[in-house]
This record gives structure tokens, C-alpha cells and sequence, in this order.
């Protein structure tokens, strides 16, 4: 196998794992890019001697962590990274949001369970059995275990 072509497989695996990273979650282009890197360093081994296999393997875990902290240091995460923070909490009291009586509009289907707005935010809310369609005016009648119940008016 010529060089061109180990280096050819090492640079794709590296560029998979960079997209892995930056792009795309999970974890299937990350593992598809080490079996590139592996490979072309498993290739090194066996078409040339030990020292030059140890050469590339050393070289590709520099270029690989040194791109990595490069990045950190740079500030590459930062604009990539999102920048929406989550408002609410887990155990926030819907007594808060809303009163018996207040009117909103759903934003989803409510069969029986969806979202609605009240009071210009966004909540879960649960009707007594009755479909209820999106954008419908709806108001609140009762408030049990931090559940909201609605009608449509």
C-alpha cells in the first residue's frame, strides 16, 4: 500500500471525527472515523517496519489532541456551542404561571394532554377528555398537582 493512500485513510478518519465533533450527535461518524485512523495506521505497521508504524501512530494522537486543545484554546466550541439557556425547572410551581380563569391559546393538538400558551409562556396543560385543536382559545379551571386543566371557550 503507498503512502499516499495511508495518508489518505488517516486524513478521512480525521475528518470524519471533526465532523463528529462539530456537526453531527451521536456517535456512528466518530467510530467510522477511528476505524479509518486504525486501519491506515494498521497499514503503516504492516507495509513498513516498527518505527515508522510508531511514527504515525505517535503523529496522528499529536495532530488529534493538539487539534483538539487548539480548538479549545481558540474558542471554536464557544461559537458553535448554542447559546439558548432553559428558563424553567423541573419542580417550578404552576400556581406561578397560571390562575382558575385566565384564557390562553393552544399550541398543539390537546388529546387530552399539549401545549398551550398562558400568560406568555409556553406549559403543558391537560383538558378533562374533550380534543381540543391548535390555536384554540382555551381557559383555565382548575389547577391539581402541578397539572393544569383547560376548556375550550
Amino acid at each position: 500500500m503507498s503512502v499516499g493512500l495511508i495518508i489518505f485513510f488517516i486524513l478521512i478518519g480525521l475528518l470524519f471525527l471533526v465532523v463528529e465533533i462539530l456537526v453531527t450527535p451521536g456517535i456512528v461518524l466518530g467510530i467510522i472515523g477511528l476505524g479509518f485512523i486504525s486501519f491506515g495506521v494498521y497499514q503503516t505497521y504492516q507495509h513498513y517496519d516498527s518505527f515508522v508504524g510508531n511514527i504515525t501512530l505517535f503523529g496522528v494522537g499529536v495532530i488529534t489532541i493538539g487539534g483538539v486543545l487548539l480548538a479549545l484554546k481558540t474558542g471554536v466550541w464557544t461559537r458553535i456551542a448554542s447559546k439558548d439557556a432553559i428558563m424553567s425547572k423541573a419542580k417550578e410551581d404552576v400556581a406561578d404561571i397560571a390562575k382558575i380563569g385566565d384564557i390562553g391559546k393552544s399550541l398543539s393538538a390537546l388529546r387530552p394532554t399539549g401545549t398551550a400558551v398562558l400568560n406568555g409562556r409556553k406549559v403543558e396543560v391537560v383538558t378533562e377528555g374533550e380534543a381540543v385543536e391548535p390555536g384554540s382559545k382555551i381557559e383555565v379551571i382548575r389547577i391539581e398537582r402541578n397539572k393544569i386543566y383547560i376548556k375550550k371557550t
